[in-house]
Parts: C-alpha cells; sequence; structure tokens
C-alpha cells in the first residue's frame, strides 16, 4: 500500500517512511526495515523515524520492503517522489527471542555528541548508594572529598568542578543552585536505570549553563516489567540503606510508581585517629511518586512529585549538639528539605509522526539550614521551570530542526554567618537575588546518510541582572566506515555562581570570606561566568583475536572570558572571590581502552591528563589547587556461567597541588604538592532465582591509603590555624560492605 505525498525530491535518492498501523488506526513507524530495489544488492535501513533513503535505480522501478513480522512488500516507483509504505503483519506469527549482551558502559557512534550510557549492569560493579558514588568505573568522572568532616563529595569534569556540569535528571534541571555541592547525594542509586554522561558543550536545548558537560539521569519508569524492586545495604562504617520502587500498571494508558529510601550513619568511626569523625552521622529519607499516561494517540504525559529530608552531623567525637553553643567542642550540621514536582507532556502528530511537540515544568523548593563550628548558613531557593520544544523536519530526514521558547525563575535568600576566631567577631551578610532567564532557541540537524552529521544550536536569553547574551554551539560527527568515528564540538556557556553554596567546604576553616565591596549588587557583586569550549573525540571498534573492543582518544579546551576566581592562596587567613583578571582554562586530554581479551571478561584501560590553570591577584597564574593533573585507570570484570561476578577497580591518582600554607608556622605548614596515591576497590556477586535476586559483598579501598593529619591545627578547632579543606585523599581507610537486590 503506498501513498504518495507531494514534496518532490531534489537528487538521485528516493525518499520515503515505513509505518505500521495497528487495529485503532494508530500509526507507528517501523526502525530497521530492509529497502532495496528487486534484483539489486545494496540494502537501505529505515532509522528511528521509520525514515528512509536510497540512490534511485535506472534499472528498476520495484521497491522491496521487508522486516522481521511483517510481510515482505513490493511496490512500483514510477517518480522520485516521497512514497509511505504501510506493511501488514503477518498472520500467526511465533514469537522469536533474540538476545543481545550488551555492553555495560558504550558510547553510541550515531549521535554527534560523545555520550558514555552506563546502564544498570555498570552501576551494580560497586555499592553506588547515590548518584555521587556512582562514577567508580567511569574514568571521566572523579569524586573527591570537599573536606575532612562533613562527608560531602563533589564530582569533577574535564578539571573543572561540578557547577560546570550541567546535571539533569531525565533532561529536566537535576542538582543546580544551592544543591551543587549536596544534590548528588540526593538520587539514591538503586533509583536509577541508566546514567548518560556527555563531555563537552551540550545542546542549547537542555539550556545554556553547560560549560564542562552534561550528566543526565534516568530514572526507573512506572511502566517497567518490574513490579518490586528492593535494595538493601550495610557497610563497616555504619552505613545502612534500604530502597523501595513498587510499580503498577493499572490499565493499558496509565502506570505509576513509588520510589523509597531511607539511610542512617550511626556508628563513630575516627580511623585516622585525628579526634573528628571520618563520616558525619545522622539520616536521609527520599520519597518519589510518578505516574505516565499513554492513550497511543500520539499524546503522552509524565510526572511525579518528591520530598527529601537529609540531616547530617560530623565534628568532634565528643560533640553534643545540645551544647553547640557552649562551643567546647567543634561541630557541624547540614540539614537539608527538598520538595519538587515536574509535569512533562509530549505529542506526535499522528498522520506525520515526524513531528512532535513538547513541554516541560517544575517547581522546586529547597532549604538549609547549616552550621560548621561558628560560621552559619541558611539557604532558601525556589525555582521554577518551563521548556516549550517543537521538532520537525525540512523536506526529508536528513534535515531536522528543533525550536521551542524556556524559562527559568529563581529566587534566592541566603543567610551568612562569618566568624573570626582571631578577633572573636563576627560579620552577617544577607544576599537576596531574584534571577530570571528567558530564551528562545533553535537547533538545525544534518545527516548525510550514515557517515556526516551537524548539529548547529543557537539560543538567545535575556537575564534580568545581566541583560541580553547568546550562546551558539556546534557539534560535528565524520564517520569513516562503521567502526570509526570521529567528533568536534565547540560552543559557549554561561552561568551564575553561588559562590557560598559552591564552597561550603571553606567553612571548615577559620577562614574568613571576603566579597566584592558592592556584594549586594545582582549575585554578590559580580558578574556571569562565561566559558568557551572546543573538543575533539576519536572513537574506534576493533576485533583482536576475534574479540571486540574500542579505543578512544579525547581532547577538551576550556577557556574562560570570566570565571568567578575563588583564591586561597592570597592570605591563610582568607579566601577571596573576585572576577578574572587574566587567563583561566583547563586542557584534558584521554585515551581509554575497552577490550573483552576473552569470553565474559571485561577490561578497562584509561588515562588522563589534566592542565588547569587559572589567573590569581596574589600569586599570577598557577593551577588550580586539589586538581590531580595525571591519572590512571584500571577495571576488569569477570561474570561466570552460573552468574558469579567479580570486578576490580585500581586507580592511580597524581599529586595534587596544595593552597600555599607558608604564612603559618612551620609545624602546620603543607608541602606544595600532596603525595600520589592508589584507590583499590573490589566487589563479588552472585545472581539467583533465575537473576530475580543478586547477592554482593565488597570492598573500598584495599590497600587502606589514609591521609594523614588531614585537618590543620585539629587539636585547636576554633583557633585561627585551624582548617580541614585540605583535603587530597581518602579520610577513612578500608571499608567492607554488602547488601542484596531483588526484582520481582
Amino acid at each position: 500500500m503506498v501513498n504518495y505525498i507531494h514534496a518532490q525530491t531534489t537528487n538521485d535518492f528516493l525518499k520515503g517512511i515505513v509505518v505500521d498501523v495497528d487495529l485503532k488506526g494508530n500509526i507507528t513507524p517501523i526502525q530497521g526495515a530492509y529497502i532495496k530495489w528487486l534484483n539489486e544488492n545494496k540494502i537501505e535501513i529505515s532509522d528511528s523515524n521509520g525514515v528512509f533513503k536510497i540512490p534511485f535505480s535506472p534499472n528498476t522501478k520495484n521497491l522491496v520492503v521487508s522486516y522481521v513480522g511483517y510481510k515482505t512488500d513490493t511496490i512500483f516507483v514510477a517518480e522520485k517522489k516521497f512514497v509511505k509504505v504501510l506493511l501488514i503483519t503477518k498472520n500467526k506469527l511465533k514469537d522469536v527471542n533474540v538476545t543481545i549482551e550488551r555492553k555495560t558502559s558504550e558510547v553510541s557512534f550515531i549521535d554527534p555528541w560523545k555520550t558514555t550510557i552506563m546502564n544498570e549492569k555498570e552501576l551494580f560493579k560497586a555499592a553506588c548508594c547515590n548518584l555521587s558514588e556512582s562514577f567508580e568505573t567511569n574514568p571521566s568522572v572523579d569524586v573527591n572529598l570537599t573536606d575532612a568532616v562533613t562527608g560531602t563529595k563533589q564530582i569533577q569534569m574535564l578539571g573543572l568542578a561540578s557547577q560546570y556540569a550541567q546535571l539533569t535528571q531525565e533532561n529536566m534541571p537535576g542538582a543546580r543552585g544551592l544543591a551543587v555541592n549536596y544534590g548528588n547525594t540526593y538520587t539514591p542509586g538503586t533509583w536509577i536505570n541508566n546514567i548518560q554522561v556527555t563531555k563537552g558543550i551540550g545542546s542549547v536545548v537542555n539550556g545554556f549553563e553547560s560549560i564542562a558537560g552534561q550528566i543526565n539521569t534516568e530514572l526507573h519508569k512506572p511502566d517497567v516489567k518490574e513490579k518490586i524492586y528492593f535494595n538493601a545495604y550495610a557497610s563497616e562504617g555504619g552505613r545502612y540503606e534500604t530502597n523501595l520502587i513498587v510499580a503498577n500498571k493499572l490499565n493499558n494508558s496509565f502506570s505509576q510508581s513509588v520510589l523509597l529510601h531511607g539511610s542512617m550513619l550511626s556508628l563513630k568511626m575516627d580511623n585516622n585517629n585525628d579526634g573528628y569523625l571520618d563520616n558525619p552521622l545522622g539520616y536521609q529519607v527520599n520519597l518519589m511518586y510518578r505516574f505516565k499516561f499513554d492513550k497511543g494517540k500520539g499524546f503522552i504525559m509524565q510526572g511525579g512529585a518528591s520530598f527529601l529530608s537529609d540531616d547530617k552531623t560530623g565534628g568532634q567525637i565528643n560533640f553534643d549538639v545540645s551544647k553547640r553553643s557552649l562551643f567546647t567542642q567543634y561541630g557541624t550540621n547540614i540539614k537539608a528539605e527538598k520538595k519538587d514536582a515536574w509535569l512533562k507532556f509530549g505529542y506526535v502528530f499522528p498522520k506525520k509522526i515526524y513531528k512532535s511537540l513538547g513541554l516541560q515544568l517544575s517547581a522546586l523548593s529547597q532549604n538549609y539550614n547549616t552550621y560548621f563550628g561558628k560560621n552559619n548558613y541558611e539557604g532558601l531557593q525556589e525555582s521554577l521551570y518551563a521548556n516549550l520544544i517543537y521538532q520537525s523536519l525540512i523536506n526529508t530526514s536528513d534535515h531536522k530542526f528543533r525550536t521551542g521558547l524556556s524559562l527559568m525563575l529563581d529566587n534566592y535568600n541566603e543567610h551568612f554567618d562569618n566568624y573570626n576566631n582571631a578577633f572573636n567577631t563576627n560579620t552577617r551578610y544577607h544576599f537576596k537575588r531574584n534571577e530570571n532567564v528567558a530564551g528562545a532557541f533553535f537547533e538545525y540537524t544534518y545527516s548525510y546518510l550514515n557517515k556526516f552529521s551537524l548539529v548547529f544550536g543557537q539560543r538567545l536569553d535575556y537575564n534580568n541582572l545581566y541583560g541580553l547574551f547568546y550562546t551558539p554551539r556546534l557539534h560535528t560527527r565524520l564517520a569513516f566506515d562503521k567502526q570509526t568515528v570521529l567528533r568536534a564540538s565547540v560552543g559557549r556557556g554561561q552561568r551564575t555562581a553561588n559562590i557560598i553554596a559552591e564552597n561550603t567546604g571553606l567553612l571548615v576553616s577559620s577562614r574568613q570570606f571576603v566579597f566584592n565591596t558592592n556584594y549586594n549588587k545582582n549575585a554578590y557583586g559580580l558578574q556571569p561566568e562565561v566559558a568557551w569550549n572546543f573538543g575533539l573525540s576519536l572513537t574506534k571498534d576493533f576485533k583482536l583475536n576475534y574479540r571486540k573492543g574500542t579505543i578512544s582518544l579525547d581532547y577538551y579546551y576550556t577557556y574562560f572570558q570570566n570565571q568567578v576566581v575563588v583564591d586561597r592562596d592570597i592570605n591563610i587567613k582568607e579566601v577571596r572571590f573576585y572576577n578574572l583578571n587574566g587567563k583561566s582554562y583547563s586542557n584534558s586530554f584521554q585515551v581509554q581502552l575497552d577490550y573483552e581479551p576473552i569470553k565474559r571478561l571485561d577490561v578497562r584501560l584509561a588515562y588522563r591528563l589534566y592542565d588547569v590553570l587559572t589567573h590569581y591577584d596574589s600569586i599570577g597564574e598557577k593551577e588550580v589547587p586539589l586538581i590531580a593533573a595525571h591519572r590512571a585507570f584500571l577495571n576488569i570484570g569477570y561474570t561466570t556461567k552460573n552468574k558469579w561476578s567479580f570486578d576490580l577497580t585500581c586507580q592511580w591518582i597524581g599529586p595534587k597541588r596544595l593552597p600555599s600554607t607558608l604564612q603559618n608556622n612551620s609545624d602546620k605548614q603543607l608541602p606544595n604538592f600532596s603525595e600520589s596515591y592508589y584507590l583499590l576497590n573490589s566487589q563479588v556477586s552472585k545472581s539467583l532465582f533465575n537473576k530475580k535476586l543478586d547477592i554482593y559483598i565488597g570492598v573500598e579501598n584495599i590497600l587502606n591509603f589514609k591521609q594523614n593529619n588531614p585537618i590543620i591545627d585539629a587539636q585547636n578547632p576554633f583557633g585561627s590555624n585551624f582548617d580541614a579543606s585540605m583535603v587530597w585523599g581518602p579520610v577513612f581507610g578500608q571499608m567492607y560492605y554488602g547488601g542484596l537486590r531483588f526484582k520481582l
């Protein structure tokens, strides 16, 4: 059956679309259909939109279209016009089960973005209690402690802190604003279905804030086949967690799920004998409800709401919260509460399935009430987000576009008490700002067969504090063959720094925060951060001894036109914040090899080099502190036939520059660079009852490496030399853990 659409082609290709129609008249595209001319060997395959393109044949006018489970159709084509092919299903077709062993972590060869997809099996290689701990087996993302007391972990990409990577959840805003330091611990690992790690500049459709990359988290959907998913975890460090996901499909159109998380840290541990808890004590409760409505007529709606309460107390072993006001013992407390809700609407035009319209809406309220010794910080963020996206073709599937409008409304209210231990004085600050950004975007995609693609995106946004700004981004992909892909990208990113929330690790010290004298204007009296990112990536699949492997080389250069400089070198008693007065850049090079030398044995090798420098008013151009220039990585995973899994991860972390301590007395000075060290982690797991139950045990930091004396002047926490922010390595030593996962 053939329908002709009057869209005349302009070259020697025949273009069309392959579709199916159900009993209700709903039309869906067929991806992977085979298209060829009768009596010719060249075969083309329809893409994800069902669209195909095949060189026009002068020898025959009979086009053969086939797909598994459908009757093969032979069509007479008289003219080079866009054709619509409707395939008919075969009667009484028996079910055929096709099993494909997918990699636990893989890079798409089709997308113009260099994106690594980490699926559930990859996350199962380690404890992965939350998002910040999910990158143990990914050499592109670093996770480091911000200080030696609060246990807060921060992500780094391309040698830049987590605020420069856009963190999204199902392609909507994730941890941002005041949550940039703590927000990654708010997504339980068991809730995660997969993580997409994109290096370099992102798509303009997702906003303008991406600079170093994008980390998008996809959670378990309510329409999955598992109705119950339960996880329990316990560690030697006194950490206990439970997670429960219950999914329910009410009918063919509506499904819903409830996601529950509870965790607690209950044991006082001081493995390095410095008198301070290695991990804070406390709890986290996290609840989420989500639903999906899909009538099968082109309209889809998803939504949900979540609530989180997190309370962690750290400090000296004998710190008593009820006696905090006496200041006889040093203590910290981070209390957070987060509420959010979101809706996503999508509509695919039934008669033109290449056209779609989507609307994303979210609302967020998060509150922080914290103290660090005598320093107090309270922050409230209220945000609204809207993103309208329209997608279609320009004549053929070779030319696609996405366009739309976006709106981001942020209301911040912060109170900060900065105590001066040297002079026994307290300075109070109140920062309040309403920042609203409205924008429009257009992204054009050109594809030539499967060999070349180009994505050019641009945004125009208006910020009520900083005015109008333009964001161009370009991504290209060139496939030399089916096994070799070269990608290049360039683009601009812009963000507003939340300097206190992004640097709370520095509050665990006696340092004074020094702001711009005009700190009540705009955002702390500072200009927005603006950077350009340039990327080049080569990925190649190969076979050696009949076994598959992949090698990739990446180079990314990030250049800041403006940056908020965090200067800890100017004075050991201070940390100063000011706009960049010189150069600031990051060079990132990485080579990675993934190979399966024998069946079911996966080996991942990587080496990464960072060159990250910033101009400081105090010392000139210098390496950014606490970033390792060199890192080597090895991950080995083996699965037996009877479903035992063994995983081993070894990392070598090179020296890191330490902020200057020359102004301290000699007994409180640190070297210019930290020492290098190895981290070795391992896990063993066993699948039982047809993969419904997994039991695992593991050990982190097998070599028991610990940073000696991570706190300067730990015996005098209210003195002028105290500093717990100079952390470059593990504080907690060797740790055993175990748990189970159950699906039904």
